[in-house]
């Protein structure tokens, strides 16, 4: 996997934060009758309660666990992880983005909802757990329980790499 596309795997998770409303979601559990449905085949009012869901197992996530991730990926450019996590933690709250999760998101997608919340879970936990003492390895590929949304859904864990590279971040 190559850098731009580890830092865009990490940053997948955080653009579902997103997704939705304030007001939908509750807190990364999804009614069991969406559970089976196929994240391409949602209708535009379950998108919002699935986006809400996901959204909500990604703002599980502290700042400091985010600031240490946000460490291991700058390591990866020869950074210093706590240096980095530090200027992290210090830097003030960005403002939340403009929701922009809607049906088009999942066009063509083929895994379940279920399947998209285990993988979100996985890479809460995933981030949670991170250190800066944690071996790089820990950050190289996305967790075994992303692999159904890897296969099902082409490019929904993997950045523009070929549109942005040379682009300014």
């Amino acid at each position: 996997m190559t850098r731009m596309k580890l830092l865009g795997f990490l940053m997948a998770g955080l653009a579902l934060v997103a997704c939705g409303d304030d007001e939908v979601g509750n807190g990364g559990e999804t009614g069991n009758e969406l559970d089976g449905k196929q994240l391409g085949s949602l209708t535009a009012e379950e998108v919002d309660e699935v986006c809400g869901d996901l959204r909500g197992q990604i703002e599980s996530i502290s700042k400091e666990d985010m600031c240490e991730v946000t460490g291991v990926a700058a390591s990866i450019f020869g950074m210093d992880c706590e240096t980095a996590k530090q200027e992290c933690i210090s830097a003030p709250e960005e403002p939340a983005e403009p929701d922009t999760c809607d049906a088009s998101n999942f066009a063509g997608c083929t895994a379940t909802v279920a399947e998209a919340k285990a993988c979100f879970a996985a890479m809460s936990s995933t981030f949670k757990a991170i250190t800066c003492e944690s071996p790089l390895s820990d950050l190289m590929s996305p967790p075994a329980e992303c692999a159904a949304l890897e296969k099902k859904c082409p490019g929904a864990l993997e950045d523009d790499e070929e549109e942005t590279e040379g682009e300014a971040p």
